[in-house]
């Protein structure tokens, strides 16, 4: 029986979508789901899954799987809200996201009397969508997963539209924030995606994009096998250099860029003998911190933020 990726793939694209150079393939990462191979540019070292699944394809995967997990089937929309706020209680790494994220973004925004308008693509549990609001927003949110869908109407008080960012509605202008947090990387057409931003953005709006390190130092050492390379999850795979390359191509000005590394201290706590838990963890949790705050230093580490902004066209015509 054929797998139903390789039959819904199109041609392999000879050409990089974000500059236009020459691809070599890099990996194949073999998962339950099929052999997928990935390519990467020989000029700006964006990397992606290569040929590409149908839109059809991965509109399946997502609505039957959510986007929370990797590449492998699950049954993840079984969870319930107040798991998700027990979990998120342990491990606080959505909130704290969601705090930074969005704080960094008010400090680019012009306040006015009426609410900013911000939209959520792929708002997952609706950690960000219950922040924004919290900070005064006026938002909307996308999400696929109908179990994701019905835990933010829970976690943020919102009805978030089930519909693609592809199928998406809107008029020019009516948004001053787009938000992708962990999405663009599952995005088919990245081109797309930024320019439809950019359209949809008002003048000066901002476009803010937290997603997988490439640059990482886990991938690096781990290559394929790091946890971020899941496809048909995972798509795309970018740096800060090729990631503010796309956004640049389609007229944004990239303001800012974060990188942020976290490990739970469960990881090494699973690893130990129970009788040394309670001396070892704490030292153990305390000199991962300094290692990761390293890789941030020195721009390897896990995730990345990204921040930009649509020129006006005042700015433009400047």
């Amino acid at each position: 029986m054929m797998d139903p990726y390789v039959a819904s793939a199109g041609a392999r694209m000879l050409l990089c979508p974000v500059c236009g150079g020459g691809v070599v393939q890099w990996r194949v990462k073999i998962t339950a789901l099929g052999h997928f191979q990935i390519d990467r540019c020989s000029s700006c070292g964006y990397a992606f899954v290569n040929p590409r699944p149908s839109l059809e394809y991965l509109m399946h995967f997502y609505t039957s799987s959510g986007h929370h997990i990797g590449g492998e089937p699950s049954d993840a929309l079984a969870t319930t809200a107040e798991e998700v706020l027990r979990r998120e209680t342990l491990y606080p790494n959505s909130t704290l996201d969601a705090e930074r994220i969005l704080q960094t973004i008010l400090g680019f925004v012009r306040r006015e009397d009426t609410a900013l308008r911000l939209l959520d693509i792929g708002c997952g549990y609706g950690f960000f969508s219950r922040e924004a609001r919290r900070t005064g927003f006026d938002v909307h949110a996308l999400e696929l997963a109908s179990g994701e869908r019905r835990i933010t109407k829970d976690i943020a008080a919102i009805e978030a539209q089930a519909v693609s960012f592809e199928e998406f509605r809107a008029g020019a202008r009516s948004f001053d924030v787009i938000l992708m947090s962990q999405i663009l990387e599952h995005a088919l057409d990245v081109n797309l995606w930024v320019e439809k931003s950019f359209a949809l953005l008002d003048d000066d709006g901002i476009l803010a994009v937290a997603l997988p390190n490439f640059d990482s130092i886990f991938r690096m050492v781990m290559q394929e096998k790091e946890p971020f390379i899941c496809p048909p999850a995972h798509l795309n795979f970018f740096s800060p250099r090729n990631l503010g390359r796309l956004l640049k191509k389609h007229g944004f000005e990239v303001l800012k860029t974060q990188w942020i590394s976290r490990i739970p201290a469960t990881a090494f706590e699973k690893r130990l003998p129970r009788f040394a838990r309670g001396a070892v963890v704490p030292l153990a949790d305390a000199a991962a911190k300094l290692l990761l705050n390293a890789f941030d230093f020195f721009r390897h580490g896990q995730i990345i933020n990204l921040y930009a902004r649509k020129a006006g066209m005042q700015r433009q015509g400047a």
